[in-house]
């Protein structure tokens, strides 16, 4: 049966996400029953693109250009080109708060979510200054009603079947979603997958949702190969050995056996390791279970553990968090006023050598709210408590607290022992194996590729 799919691409200038609009738009040819279509930016979107907060004229050029040249070699005939037009955006109202800026509407359709979540991801803060942002709050939904605008006027005349799209969160993108989801079109996100090697394809759903991120780890386990085992262990190993992986590691740089001056093996030692709030603050799927962020839980925890001489608490603080320091955002500035206030807490900063591994197997008990590390210590052999939400937690691989004083009593319960080793492959290998492997997209490393003959490059 034939179909007609609209695919939008996220505009960047990273190599490996052009090489995914090229496969992409190679493997839906290949199925002679589609007919493709590419909705082009064709620079009408210049207030908030991606990334493109400074609005430089040269950067949305060569980016756009870059792409139609992948999708014209992927074998897309010029005439399934759409051109977008320019409208003329209303005048948004100014925001009081940022969960006010979340939940806008305009004609029916949800503007908030994805830019500002964009917006608390690029200040690595997710209780960022409403006011500060409020231009560029309003740039995004400019954007987003440009897109909004354009896909109305494109379904009207080839009424499509299905959109495709990158990521789903970004300005330029999250309307392919809202849009869809509105109108009940089925709709596909592309992301990059376990490895550059590889890219994943989610249907109905964003690769930032929760419920979405544990159905998709299970499944993968369900099915897994033969030699899970061995797949899993050597996700696990290579990590500790900060060998790059999705991402480069944030742990390649640190010194072998080094822990925090002054640690005292006589005490009870709990390592917490915290996340970047901000990544999954804006989604209701991700809130907290019994807390509204993980500071309002660590503080918690700290103050009821004040006078507690015996036990002493080390503070991790998440490798993507670095800029925020510099920054002050409010995730910072929150852990350095815990920092003067409680004598039994030491704060690890981001760009400290200190080695996690070495901390993990050092500490009686590790303690984390949606972190990796979570399942990793298991896997190490230390008693790991979730306060939080994490995928892996379906495999019965931490003890998970359900409420603040679950949480107490699992830091003051002396006989925890850790969960068998083997609840932690599920995780490791999903994070080894997700995705498919590129046909088309010739991956060299990870700021270089090849497409058909064409050179990429990141600029």
């Amino acid at each position: 049966m034939s179909k007609k799919i609209l695919l939008v691409s996220g505009h960047s200038r990273v190599t490996y996400k052009w090489g995914m609009v090229g496969e992409i738009t190679r493997r839906l040819l290949d199925d002679p029953e589609n007919k493709v279509y590419y909705l082009d930016c064709n620079n009408t979107v210049k207030s908030h693109c991606a990334l493109n907060r400074g609005q430089h004229w040269g950067y949305c050029k060569k980016c756009s250009n870059v792409l139609l040249e992948i999708i014209k070699l992927a074998g897309l005939p010029d005439e399934n080109i759409i051109r977008m037009k320019k409208f003329m955006a209303p005048k948004f109202p100014d925001f009081k708060t940022i969960r006010e800026a979340i939940d806008f509407d305009y004609e029916g359709y949800n503007y908030g979510l994805g830019p500002v979540s964009c917006i608390m991801t690029l200040n690595r803060d997710y209780d960022f200054d409403i006011k500060k942002e409020q231009n560029t709050i309003k740039k995004a939904f400019t954007t987003e009603y440009t897109v909004f605008k354009n896909l109305e006027a494109a379904f009207e005349q080839y009424h499509f079947d299905e959109i495709h799209t990158f990521n789903g969160r970004m300005p330029f993108v999250y309307p392919c979603v809202s849009y869809a989801v509105k109108n009940n079109i089925p709709y596909y996100v592309y992301e990059a997958g376990c490895s550059i090697y590889k890219y994943k394809v989610i249907k109905n759903s964003v690769p930032h949702d929760y419920n979405n991120y544990r159905r998709e780890m299970k499944e993968y386990w369900d099915n897994r190969s033969a030699e899970y085992k061995e797949i899993a262990t050597k996700w696990f190993d290579d990590r500790r050995k900060g060998k790059f992986q999705a991402i480069e590691s944030f742990t390649k740089d640190q010194i072998k056996d080094l822990l925090p001056d002054g640690f005292d093996f006589n005490k009870e030692n709990i390592a917490i390791f915290n996340s970047s709030i901000d990544e999954v603050y804006a989604f209701d799927s991700w809130k907290h279970p019994f807390a509204d962020n993980e500071n309002d839980l660590i503080e918690a925890i700290l103050e009821h553990y004040k006078d507690d001489t015996n036990k002493h608490f080390y503070l991790r603080i998440h490798p993507n968090l670095t800029k925020a320091k510099r920054k002050h955002a409010t995730q910072i500035r929150q852990i350095n006023e815990m920092k003067k206030k409680y004598p039994n807490l030491t704060v690890i900063e981001p760009d400290q050598k200190i080695d996690t591994y070495a901390l993990i197997e050092a500490v009686n008990k590790v303690l984390t709210f949606y972190s990796s590390v979570g399942c990793e210590a298991t896997y190490y052999g230390t008693p790991s408590i979730l306060a939080g939400k994490a995928a892996y937690d379906q495999f019965d691989c931490v003890y998970k607290a359900k409420s603040l004083e679950e949480t107490f009593e699992l830091i003051d319960n002396k006989d925890l022992k850790p969960k068998p080793k083997e609840t932690a492959y599920p995780f490791g290998y999903y994070n080894a194996v997700y995705g498919e492997d590129y046909k088309y997209f010739k991956v060299k490393s990870p700021h270089e590729g090849e497409f058909m003959g064409m050179i990429l490059k990141d600029k």
